[in-house]
């Protein structure tokens, strides 16, 4: 545990924790564009800088990067701080003037227009990084990453082809703070020849990355619900049975026993498919079904072989 100053109120930061975490765990609100709870810190977009005193000395940090040190003061709203905010949003609206959350934070920072000598762009990637963290760091399927460098850099496929490591999954888009990664589930979709077409079903289409898979159908309720190549390595990652992924997430009901009118017969185990109901011995005649969640892909044949109704 750490204590430190923030604005001049004394609080208690778990130990490796970073000022932003700390901060926003005490309703201290520091902006940011490049920081998620399920990556790394990564200090790209500067626009959660802070002041910090340490040992007599004050310098401009990123609260993401920057420890919650033992006995540091911070300051987050201070005028040094709020300037370098204002320039860095200045430097975001030169390069992305038609963006909707830098227009917003513009407004909020008081800028209206950007320097003329900053340029002027019209480009919607803030080369955050967000999309290729996710990409490596949560789905660790490492199909984008930055390409080029200074004012060349940008996110991209390799050798700006199609993504072959891609697996549809969406977490780019999801994550992308300006919406520039486009992502589109198509219900229903051709191969078309001038001799005929063919249907090839649902499919989602990531744009940027000129990637097309085909979207899995839920065998219950019929709506299309993930892409394959996605399911498939879930499926591998942690060792699910085929079949799981046969029912969307919304149809997925697992089975529950009553175990008042479960009379141990056994049936509902030698049915399963999968063999996910196990008797569950408790001593004498006493048995009892047991489903094994984790196992389980909620096709619900046991409910159908259960002469008790004991399992719905």
């Amino acid at each position: 545990m750490a204590t430190l100053k923030i604005n001049g109120k004394k609080i208690i930061a778990p130990e490796g924790a970073t000022i932003l975490e700390a901060a926003r765990k005490h309703e201290m609100q520091i902006p940011t564009l490049c920081s998620n709870e399920a990556l790394k810190p990564y200090g790209a977009c500067r626009l959660c800088i802070v002041e910090v005193s340490k040992n007599g000395r004050t310098t401009i940090e990123t609260s993401c990067t920057y420890p919650a040190e033992e006995g540091i003061e911070v300051k987050t709203d201070s005028v040094r701080v709020m300037e370098g905010r204002k320039l860095i949003v200045e430097l975001y609206l030169a390069r992305c003037p038609n963006v909707k959350i830098i227009r917003e934070l513009a407004e909020e920072y008081g800028v209206k227009e950007s320097a003329p000598q900053m340029g002027k762009d019209n480009d919607y990637c803030i080369l955050c990084g967000l999309c290729v963290r996710a990409c490596n760091e949560v789905v660790k399927a490492g199909a984008i990453q930055f390409a080029g460098s200074g004012i060349n850099k940008i996110v991209d496929s390799p050798f700006h082809k199609t993504a072959e490591d891609c697996i549809a999954c969406g977490s780019c888009a999801f994550i992308c703070p300006t919406g520039i990664i486009k992502k589109n589930d198509l219900p229903a979709t051709s191969v078309c020849t001038p001799e005929s077409c063919t249907s090839t079903g649902a499919q989602r289409e990531i744009l940027n990355w000129q990637v097309e898979h085909k979207l899995k159908v839920c065998t219950k309720c019929g709506n299309p619900y993930a892409p394959e190549p996605h399911l498939q390595k879930i499926t591998r990652q942690y060792n699910f049975l085929p079949e799981f992924f046969n029912i969307c997430a919304s149809c997925r009901q697992y089975p529950v026993v009553d175990e008042e009118k479960c009379l141990g017969c056994g049936g509902c185990m030698e049915n399963c498919p999968i063999g996910a109901l196990e008797l569950e011995d408790r001593g004498g005649y006493d048995k009892k079904a047991h489903v094994f969640t984790e196992n389980c892909t909620a096709c619900h044949t046991c409910e159908d072989y259960c002469p008790t109704r004991a399992i719905s």
